[in-house]
């Protein structure tokens, strides 16, 4: 050890005048800006999670006024309790979320981002060596967070709550099963006719409930399937009262079996079959659903919004094998659309932090205003891109968009002063 000098450590470093290793101190410093990171994240997701909150649920509320006061008329008219409407907006909610969250997202973040600026917080928090980048991503992880939520809620709770507060909305249907009546009650569909393209086979269902895979005759009507499983014969057709999805197929109760004989196709003897298991009939009933509620919108709204899942588009594309090319590549542009959609959580975020983070004597206002002119640009270019390009290029159409603003935007944070 040399007098008046601190000891040496390995290799010739100097401890710190305290007699910490140099490593560790560093060890130290390094833990301590975690922490102090943490810190400030913390209170950067809490000082904006409070407006959105409010955002959210005050957009929430003034959509469902409005829609009440226009729908009051038609729930009237079903007779629908209070109790009746209160539980169809609660369970229809997610309808709203693909407008809803980003517009209380990019209003809250501007609150709350413009806030810290003007109070020189983020002045404060760069002087400690703080990239912008860094600062931002509590920010970017709750716009992922809430793509990965709005996803969700689009592919597995959206197509479920629609179609409860249709059966709401329609009222009962009443089967005959055996010598009784029976009530059907929500999510029950009645009068639920497709054809299967792939296998050349004509479902007539009276009723079915998508939920537990079951179908039922109503009144005189009971359900009918035909098909031809060899162009040289013709159809076969059978009549049930009651069928049942179970074990990837379908169970067919009390069968009228109108079988064309071998070598006289023109005779249709009748035989009847108290179960029947047919293992060909392998539509599942959420290929059936999804049928239901894809075929009507080619013509209504071709290149609008559909709230579809991704699987009930592919059980589409495999009920249709030999769709027509307009129809392909409207469900192409669909299904892009739908993997893009929840991505405008993250595209908001990247818009809302370079024009609410600047710093200076310019009027808040203006940053404000511009931010949202811009996602209004995002949102109006999005549903441009899919009305006219979306049928000559799916992928271009629903990405397009998203990777312009986000790229621009992400551009922009990098450029915050």
């Amino acid at each position: 050890m040399v007098p008046g000098h601190p000891p040496l450590g390995q290799a010739g470093e100097q401890h710190g005048p305290d007699g910490t290793p140099p490593r560790l101190a560093l060890a130290k410093a390094g833990g301590y800006a975690a922490a102090l990171m943490r810190l400030i994240d913390r209170y950067l997701i809490r000082e904006w999670l409070f407006p959105f909150v409010y955002c959210l649920v005050g957009f929430m509320v003034l959509w469902i006024a409005f829609d009440l006061i226009a729908e009051l008329d038609e729930f009237a008219e079903a007779k629908l309790s209070a109790g009746e409407i209160a539980q169809y907006y609660w369970i229809t909610l997610p309808e709203h979320f693909f407008v809803v969250a980003p517009v209380s997202l990019l209003l809250s973040l501007m609150y709350a981002i413009n806030q810290h600026a003007r109070q020189n917080e983020f002045i404060a928090i760069r002087n400690a060596g703080v990239g912008m980048l860094r600062m931002s991503t509590p920010y970017l992880i709750v716009g992922v967070l809430l793509s990965a939520g709005l996803f969700c809620s689009n592919e597995y709770w959206l197509p479920n709550s629609l179609r409860d507060g249709a059966a709401i909305r329609a009222g009962k249907a009443t089967v005959e099963e055996g010598e009784k009546n029976q009530t059907l009650k929500p999510p029950w569909i009645t009068n639920a006719d497709f054809f299967n393209y792939a296998a050349n086979r004509d479902w007539q269902i009276p009723a079915f409930n998508p939920v537990t895979g079951e179908m039922y005759g109503v009144g005189n009507k009971p359900i009918v399937v035909k098909w031809k499983w060899d162009e040289d014969q013709p159809k076969r057709d059978l009549m049930a009262a009651k069928a049942v999805w179970e074990n990837g197929a379908w169970t067919l109760y009390n069968v009228n079996d109108y079988r064309p004989t071998e070598g006289f196709p023109e005779s249709h003897p009748l035989k009847f079959h108290p179960k029947l298991v047919m293992d060909d009939f392998d539509e599942s009933p959420g290929e059936i659903e999804g049928e239901l509620k894809i075929s009507p919108l080619f013509d209504k709204r071709a290149h609008k919004r559909w709230s579809v899942s991704l699987a009930q588009i592919d059980g589409y594309r495999r009920l249709h094998p030999g769709m027509e090319k307009e129809k392909r590549a409207i469900l192409d542009a669909q299904f892009q659309a739908r993997l893009a959609e929840p991505l405008t959580c993250l595209i908001v975020v990247l818009i809302a932090i370079p024009f609410a983070a600047p710093s200076g004597r310019r009027n808040a206002a203006v940053g404000v205003a511009a931010g949202i002119v811009v996602c209004l640009a995002f949102f109006m270019v999005q549903q441009m891109s899919m009305a006219f390009v979306g049928q000559y290029s799916a992928h271009i159409a629903a990405w397009t968009p998203h990777a312009l603003f986000g790229g621009i935007s992400a551009w922009q944070i990098t450029r915050v002063r």
